[in-house]
């Protein structure tokens, strides 16, 4: 009956959470890739930020294919590291950009005079490619020859566990209190920090300066995101940090499929909600869509229109013993 129950979990999750996603991700594209939003430090941290959860939506296909569906897929040890590798280089790539996001974000709030030379493009580039750099790093030992699947026959992938080896104690012990701290825990710490700094900045301001109603909007509107987006990444990646730590410890019949398809719904969609979280907050998000929409519509009318000039019809001519027309 519980196995019944996870399986239904995990399918109707995937199902309600994960083409959302890909549709989000797509009109998060959109939006940054509007002039103003590109150009800020800001607007290209969300563009890689969406690019590395629309990784891991992707490698979430095979293993709803293959744990959920129970369809038979290449077992391949090549695969098998190439996944895991994309797994956890995503999730550390996209929790630590929240994090330069939510530092952007605080940056601008505490030296409004100083974010034009610090909150630039070079320095955000920069950024991202230390975050992807450490995150390689971080997770290139998944792509050793020792990582395989866990036992003959089965589809899970990682180090023996009867082998006993140096690696596979660190894998099965060390390894998922590492991705606690490192992928969760702390940019979880280092986004409330922030959250709390631009908050108390924010209400220190309005004490001395009476801001106008559309600016002190905004500034709502921003917190508003910042503890949405905290509130979310902990909600859903904690609990499947703290269940990987069981999962891999302990035997794997000895975790209920339940918690296992609730969790991993959860993990999913914490790469899923960004772009609905950004437009049901961020009046700016809003009409920034709304006019990249209009965008794309007449580019793609003009197109079609130019199409339809360079489209060569045939002239009818007229037959003069019939009088019918003739068309050439």
């Amino acid at each position: 009956m519980t196995d019944v129950v996870g399986q239904s979990i995990s399918l109707y999750g995937y199902w309600s959470s994960v083409p959302l996603g890909f549709v989000g991700h797509i009109c998060s594209l959109i939006i940054f890739s509007s002039k103003n939003l590109r150009q800020s430090s800001t607007g290209l941290l969300f563009i890689f930020l969406t690019l590395s959860d629309t990784l891991y939506l992707g490698i979430s296909i095979r293993d709803f294919l293959t744990f959920t569906i129970k369809w038979s897929t290449l077992q391949s040890e090549y695969l098998c590291r190439f996944r895991t590798f994309i797994v956890s280089f995503s999730t550390v790539t996209s929790a630590w950009l929240l994090v330069l996001i939510a530092l952007d974000r605080w940056i601008r709030v505490h030296f409004p005079y100083r974010q034009a030379r610090i909150c630039t493009q070079k320095v955000a580039i920069f950024l991202i490619i230390f975050v992807c750099v450490c995150s390689t790093l971080f997770a290139s030992h998944v792509l050793q020859s020792e990582f395989s699947f866990t036992a003959p026959g089965s589809s899970l992938c990682g180090p023996a566990r009867s082998s006993g080896t140096f690696y596979s104690i660190f894998y099965f012990n060390t390894w998922p209190i590492l991705q606690l701290l490192i992928t969760y825990m702390i940019p979880s710490c280092i986004m409330i920090i922030c959250f709390v700094g631009v908050y108390s900045k924010l209400r220190f301001q309005q004490t001395l300066v009476v801001a106008s109603t559309r600016k002190e909007r905004m500034q709502r509107q921003m917190l508003i995101l910042m503890v949405s987006s905290i509130i979310c990444f902990i909600i859903c990646t904690i609990p499947y940090a703290i269940y990987r730590i069981f999962y891999l410890r302990s035997a794997i019949n000895s975790i209920s499929p339940i918690i296992t398809g609730t969790v991993s719904t959860l993990m999913t969609m914490n790469y899923c909600y960004n772009f609905y979280i950004h437009c049901l907050t961020s009046q700016l998000f809003r009409q920034t869509f709304i006019q990249q929409l209009k965008r794309v519509f007449i580019w793609c009318k003009k197109r079609q229109i130019g199409r339809d000039r360079r489209t060569v019809y045939p002239l009818p001519t007229i037959n003069r013993k019939g009088g019918l027309p003739i068309i050439n």
